[in-house]
């Protein structure tokens, strides 16, 4: 009986939990933050650096004007978490990163959703059980 409620208790915990986790992806604070973009004039040099979400679903990219975007995508994209590097499929050789266009993460190619004006990507949470300042 205890540990049935036990369980009954912390199992709303754990949802309520998750969805505060899960809260955290998409756009951040900052100028223009959530409204509709293209990346443009898309070349080897033109995007700075990335960061992925932790689930995959959707990745932080800086130009080389240093202005950030949030890419959602159709699906998961699994590979990308752990991606050194990533690719971009554009539509006709586009210059541009635009919805329907194609992030290569591995070997895996992720259809972009949606592009929206970003701040820059919130700050990882701190692995537990590491000793601070050692």
């Amino acid at each position: 009986m205890f540990r049935k409620t036990v369980l009954a208790l912390a199992l709303p915990a754990l949802f309520v939990t998750s969805a505060a986790v899960a809260q955290q992806a998409g756009p951040t604070p900052g100028p223009k933050s959530g409204d509709p973009a293209t990346i443009p004039f898309m070349t080897r040099n033109d995007i700075r650096t990335f960061d992925s979400t932790d689930d995959g679903d959707g990745v932080y990219i800086q130009d080389a004007r240093r202005n950030w975007y949030y890419v959602t995508f159709f699906g998961r994209c699994n590979e990308l978490p752990w991606a050194i590097g990533v690719g971009f499929k554009t539509f006709a050789g586009g210059f541009q990163i635009d919805r329907g266009d194609t992030i290569i993460a591995g070997r895996e190619r992720c259809r972009i959703a949606d592009i929206v004006h970003s701040g820059p990507p919130p700050a990882k949470a701190a692995k537990a059980g590491k000793a601070k300042g050692a």
